[in-house]
């Protein structure tokens, strides 16, 4: 029997971010954009330009500039247990919150 990378109780990167991706799927985002060389995925809240991105590596500084409405970016590049991933997916969902109009409705 093969070991799972990370400790039995915990996902690989790649079904980590697919767990992410379905998990905000479920609040409503909608996916925007993937990224053609690296993967990334952009998921746009429900109504309002703000964006979630979930990926394998960290945005540059320069990215960060070119895409304002990206407000925060799920990173997964090591095994996470499903319950870090959930803890991860909330906090964005918060930073989500946080960046809306106090006049818009979440």
């Amino acid at each position: 029997m093969r070991r799972r990378l990370g400790g039995p109780d915990r996902l690989t990167p790649r079904a980590a971010r697919a767990l992410a991706h379905g998990l905000l799927l479920a609040e409503g985002f909608e996916t925007v954009a993937r990224g053609a060389r690296s993967g990334s995925l952009y998921l746009r809240a429900p109504g309002g330009p703000h964006q979630v991105r979930i990926a394998d590596h960290a945005r540059t500084p320069k990215r960060r500039r070119q895409y304002p409405d990206v407000v925060t970016s799920l990173v997964i590049a090591a095994p996470l247990s499903e319950a870090g991933v959930r803890a991860r997916v909330a906090a964005a969902l918060r930073a989500v919150a946080a960046a809306r109009p106090p006049d818009q409705p979440v």
